[in-house]
């Protein structure tokens, strides 16, 4: 069974109604996933987290071995993340879109000092968080 007949072998045309509607389906197929891949590449999504406030100057008063976690949660509102790395709380906080999220990221120790801080770093710069205070 031939499916496709040539012409000048520069054309081609569907030998049948069945192919061409197998054709046009192929090619929404493709058209569609596409258009759905392209709401991948968005920068922010539908979220309860939201930009903070004075964010950016709450970051920037961080105080290495002074600043505690409760200041920063009064002033934050609740981490977007709060973890533990090893034995060591990670907390960290989405502070603002502009359009690229800036984070703040801390280390607290045991007692609920900050001890490492991560702020507006670029991703390509990994953040391996040491206690600096000791």
């Amino acid at each position: 069974m031939r499916l496709v007949e040539f012409r000048d072998n520069t054309h081609c045309k569907p030998n049948s109604g069945l192919q061409a509607v197998m054709l046009r389906y192929l090619s929404l197929t493709v058209f569609a996933a596409v258009f759905a891949l392209a709401g991948c590449a968005t920068t922010q999504t539908q979220s309860e987290e939201r930009p903070i406030v004075g964010g950016a100057n709450v970051a920037r008063s961080v105080v290495l071995c002074q600043t505690k976690l409760i200041d920063l949660q009064s002033r934050l509102g609740e981490p977007s993340r709060d973890g533990v790395l090893g034995r060591t709380r990670i907390l960290t906080w989405i502070v603002s879109w502009d359009p690229l999220v800036k984070y703040l990221g801390v280390m607290a120790d045991d007692n609920g000092t900050v001890v490492d801080v991560y702020w507006n770093l670029p991703s390509e710069i990994q953040w391996s968080p040491v206690n600096r205070c000791k």
